[in-house]
């Protein structure tokens, strides 16, 4: 339960929003096409007996803002969520053994999102009280499959139609129901310490190439030593390799990757409770100093995972291998 807790509240930005316009009373601004919507429910989503429950960032601005219009939506959803939040308690506090397959217990899922002074501001009169927003999903919601342990993350591609407000179960809640019609699913894998889905450290290139059946492009460096890409690989998907195999794979903006205790790009993560003192740090010159580089090792030298900090301590890149992770390039 801790580390959920802790999950639930390092990752604010886990449903991400994605808007290229802001609505106001610019003829301008309101004539712009209505913008894409990019919903994350792998992290900060409970199940609470008949629904989910979102308690990251606030995004029910952002779906009302849409209210009326049929957009480009993204949602990415993950095969396991907590079994069940205690709302009256609080928002932070889920039992973490999470139950996989829990998306396919609602044929039409049900997440509801806390209202805030500017999502209020966008509802009529009548709903000018409401402190919950309920989004009903209809026309085929789409999850990782039952059962599945290959592809444990999926990007599912809909047009979705954003319905009117409307007076919810009680006068407390809005309803608001998205029409979804899917487009594409592409499976999400996660990072791991010495892998990313099915490819390896220490897998030959030839290997990879046979099991993606798509070549691999060397992107810097030259055959016996460099980094490549695949056009099969996400967005900000790399390796480097070292005679021929794998030595590190490296993720770097802009990217949707997560490892697999959840974080991503982006984030201010407590990686120091996630790995529970585990972390070997490279510090900047001089006392006091932020650590720029943390690595986590699984097998030590072995296999681990490495992050990269701004002086924010914001996630600016990551990495998975073994000894690689103390270098900065293979080719030396």
């Amino acid at each position: 339960m801790k580390r959920w807790t802790q999950q639930a509240r390092r990752c604010q930005w886990g449903l991400l929003v994605g808007l290229g316009m802001m609505v106001s009373a610019n003829p301008l601004i309101a004539s712009t096409p209505p913008a894409d919507l990019r919903l994350d429910l792998r992290t900060d989503v409970g199940w609470e007996m008949d629904h989910f429950v979102h308690m990251g960032e606030d995004v029910s601005e952002a779906l009302l803002m849409q209210a009326g219009n049929t957009i480009d939506l993204a949602v990415f959803t993950h095969k396991s969520v907590p079994h069940r939040c205690m709302l009256d308690f609080s928002h932070d506090y889920c039992d973490d053994r999470g139950y996989p397959d829990t998306w396919g217990r609602s044929v039409e899922p049900v997440l509801c999102v806390s209202t805030t002074p500017a999502s209020r501001a966008l509802l009529a009169e009548q709903h000018a009280d409401a402190n919950t927003l309920c989004v009903t999903f209809r026309g085929g919601f789409s999850y990782p499959a039952a059962g599945s342990d290959v592809a444990p993350d999926l990007a599912s591609h809909y047009r979705a139609r954003i319905g009117d407000p409307e007076r919810g179960a009680d006068a407390e809640t809005v309803a608001l129901t998205v029409t979804l019609t899917l487009d594409s699913e592409d499976p999400l894998h996660r990072l791991s310490p010495g892998c990313y889905g099915d490819v390896c450290i220490g897998d030959t290139l030839s290997s990879v190439q046979a099991t993606t059946k798509v070549p691999l492009d060397i992107v810097s460096g030259q055959s016996a030593c460099g980094r490549v890409r695949s056009d099969l690989w996400p967005a900000g998907l790399s390796a480097q390799f070292r005679n021929s195999r794998i030595a590190r794979l490296d993720v770097n903006p802009p990217s949707n990757i997560r490892t697999d205790t959840g974080v991503a790009l982006g984030e201010s993560p407590a990686l120091y409770e996630i790995y529970q003192g585990e972390l070997d740090e490279t510090l900047e010159a001089g006392p006091g100093s932020l650590p720029v580089k943390a690595v986590y090792w699984q097998d030590p030298g072995e296999k681990g995972l490495r992050f990269i900090f701004d002086s924010d301590m914001q996630l600016t890149a990551m990495a998975t291998g073994g000894e690689s992770l103390t270098e900065d390039w293979p080719c030396r």
